[in-house]
């Protein structure tokens, strides 16, 4: 069987090198570059155009894609993968909430304010209703770590509290707070609709106070305030002239209020006399279908063609930004997503070509799979994961193409890498073949191959570095290195083949994850370690755990898979980003106290933490 394994694999690689295939072994001839570069060029030119408008769920651009992708995949020959003999696997995402009546806000019982002109509901609001009395809590923040909270010395059970956006200005290095626009978890709405729910508050008002001078962009759209996970309270955000001429009558001066805690970053909460707030918000969630486009190379071994590796890549993007941008003044602008991930889009479909058009078949069955509903949550990956087209039991191997377009010193990032046993050693040969210098992570990353990675497959993540245009309508296609894309294109041909040709299993290895975005940004990492590994397809209140690394604090500490993380240090855990938060202010050494739900009871754990790699 290997003999005529290694037959079969050196007539596909001298037939990619005829058909100007970029393998591992072919691409040291250069001629071969331009030929991949401009096929990569013209899909991702397609794919960042604006006729597509950032390839929301939501937009008219998404099916333009999902579209284009099929059309490319009959092209090439693959077989459809999809639902009912299509290349479409359909499935639901939500995008956005829809206003629904009643909804109103009364201030002090006789003003009643002009719905979308004077206030709005918050996207993350609950639907129900709250009269009580007002407290201002300052930023609504409880930094115990840093010795700041908000809350301090005042009762919200029950009241409403009212918050200023973002965060008081850092007043040196270690602070937990950060200047404009790179803000900390703290200044996240719904970081401050959490804790405020945590002091049992019964309703949040936001209101902002920074001067953007421009009125329109002040109240925040509920595309723009929607976030999933957790469970919400009433909220909705009123304008700060609104809301300060009401105070004024009370004899509070808000702006004062926020010039104090920002000089001396200490909190000023103030229990505002006979001041009541009649709130009602009713909200419905907003559905959309999409789809992702599926399609498949059928293995040419007898003994391995019912094994397949999955080669994958999101296509969607932000669309107008309205959510998931991070420059909320260019909200209604197209966001083009080239590199993420026009890039790794443009790469599956030149990979595609190549293997599919290829004279010999790889030995196991290829399955191409452009996923949609990533930035919604790595939606379409789960639904793939949950709804194969092919059993999951045969599928060996993922590999995902995520923002693979600003190659720079012929560096590539590689999550995942130590997710088999094998995988390390061939990824770094393959890389050294090209003349690439590979970055293998201590983590898994968070993108689609996290889908496949909880159901504990091993999995790849190519990935060539974060970059200011990164979720901006900057992301365009003219600042992207094709060549570059065409050197990984060429990285994941190798890798894959090699997959696809072993005789003896990949062995799954469990490792610590860490988002794609922590990569070359001072002060975002996730501080000390702990080794736990969350279930990205999980939406309970909490972090559940797909796994924990052996031999990690939280392995020694006694957690395992299913556990669901509630606390952690004593501070509330309602979502991954909260967990991150709560170790980015950890040292290596502390012990800390973790509690779980286990079968439903909670069990505390103490783990000592460690550093990172």
């Amino acid at each position: 069987m290997l003999v005529d394994l290694r037959s079969r694999f050196a007539r596909f690689v001298l037939c990619l090198v005829v058909l100007g295939g970029l393998s591992a072994w072919a691409f040291e001839t250069p001629s071969l570059l331009p030929s991949a570069a401009d096929a990569i060029t013209k899909h991702v030119r397609f794919l960042a155009s604006n006729e597509l408008t950032g390839r929301g769920v939501d937009t008219p651009g998404i099916k333009l894609a999902r579209d284009y992708i099929a059309r490319e995949f009959a092209s090439y020959g693959l077989r459809p993968g999809g639902d009912n003999g299509t290349y479409f696997q359909s499935f639901e995402v939500a995008t956005g909430v829809t206003v629904k009546q009643p909804t109103l806000l009364n201030l002090g019982g006789d003003t009643l304010l002009a719905l979308n002109e004077q206030w709005t509901p918050l996207g993350s609001s609950a639907s129900g209703s709250v009269a009580a009395d007002v407290v201002f809590a300052g930023y609504g923040i409880t930094a115990k770590d840093y010795g700041y909270d908000d809350y301090a010395g005042i009762d919200v059970k029950g009241k409403i509290v009212l918050v200023l956006r973002y965060e008081p200005p850092p007043k040196d290095d270690k602070s937990p707070f950060r200047k404009h626009p790179d803000y900390s978890i703290h200044a996240a709405l719904r970081a401050k609709a959490n804790n405020a729910r945590d002091h049992g508050a019964a309703g949040m008002i936001l209101v902002d106070l920074h001067q953007s001078g421009d009125g329109r962009k002040e109240l925040i759209s509920t595309r723009s305030s929607l976030w999933r996970g957790g469970e919400g309270l009433v909220a909705a955000q009123v304008r700060r002239g609104v809301i300060e001429a009401w105070l004024e009558t009370k004899g509070i001066s808000l702006t004062a209020s926020k010039e104090k805690i920002d000089r001396e970053e200490k909190p000023a909460a103030i229990v505002l006399p006979g001041a009541r707030i009649a709130l009602q918000v009713t909200l419905e969630e907003v559905r959309r279908r999409t789809e992702n486009v599926v399609g498949i190379l059928p293995g040419a071994d007898a003994a391995l063609k019912d094994q397949n590796i999955v080669i994958g890549a999101h296509y969607d993007h932000l669309g107008f930004g309205h959510f998931g941008t991070l420059d909320s003044s260019t909200e209604g602008q197209i966001h083009h997503g080239a590199d993420d991930n026009g890039s790794g889009t443009a790469a599956l479909l030149r990979l595609a070509e190549m293997l599919a058009r290829s004279g010999a078949k790889p030995a196991r069955t290829i399955v191409f799979t452009a996923f949609s509903g990533e930035e919604s949550g790595l939606v379409g990956s789960r639904h793939y994961v949950n709804q194969p087209p092919i059993p999951l039991a045969s599928t060996v191997a993922m590999l995902n193409l995520d923002m693979i377009g600003r190659l720079r010193d012929n560096r590539v990032t590689v999550f995942g890498a130590r997710s088999a046993q094998q995988l390390s050693a061939m990824v770094l040969q393959e890389g050294r073949n090209l003349g690439l210098e590979i970055t293998e992570s201590d983590g898994v990353g968070r993108s689609d191959h996290m889908s496949f990675y909880n159901k504990k497959i091993p999995a790849l993540h190519f990935f060539t570095g974060n970059h200011s245009d990164y979720h901006r309508p900057s992301d365009t296609w003219e600042k992207l290195n094709t060549d570059g894309i065409a050197k990984v294109v060429a990285l994941v041909s190798a890798t894959a083949q090699r997959i696809a040709l072993m005789g003896e299993p990949l062995n799954f290895v469990s490792l610590p994850s860490r988002p794609p975005g922590d990569e070359g940004r001072p002060g975002q990492g996730y501080g000390a370690y702990l080794g736990s590994i969350p279930d990205f397809g999980d939406n309970s209140e909490g972090v559940r755990l797909a796994g924990v690394t052996e031999g990690s604090p939280a392995a020694l500490a006694g957690l395992r898979e299913g556990d669901l993380i509630i606390r952690f240090a004593g501070n509330k855990v309602q979502s991954l980003d909260d967990l991150a938060a709560y170790l980015r202010g950890k040292m290596p050494g502390e012990e800390v106290e973790i509690v779980v739900l286990r079968s439903g009871s909670p069990v505390t754990f103490k783990a000592t933490l460690r550093s990172r790699g």
